[in-house]
């Protein structure tokens, strides 16, 4: 399992995927209310259409995890 996006860089098992704030609209809104636990003054979690959202990622034998 991986998130939802482009894997755009590999090295290792660290990866970064490349994430369509309109294409998946609900993975993006978890990472923006995910984001507020550390932003709460900059974080906009309603309208992600306008976003791209990278994410590292590390994998091991069971996927991908957010690091």
């Amino acid at each position: 399992r991986h998130p939802p996006g482009n894997e755009i860089y590999r090295k290792g098992t660290i990866s970064f995927f490349e994430i369509d704030g309109r294409k998946n609209k609900s993975y993006s809104q978890n990472l923006c209310l995910l984001a507020k636990c550390f932003l709460d003054h900059k974080t906009l979690y309603y309208d992600t259409d306008p976003f791209l959202f990278y994410v590292m990622t590390e994998y091991d034998c069971k996927g991908f995890h957010i690091v």
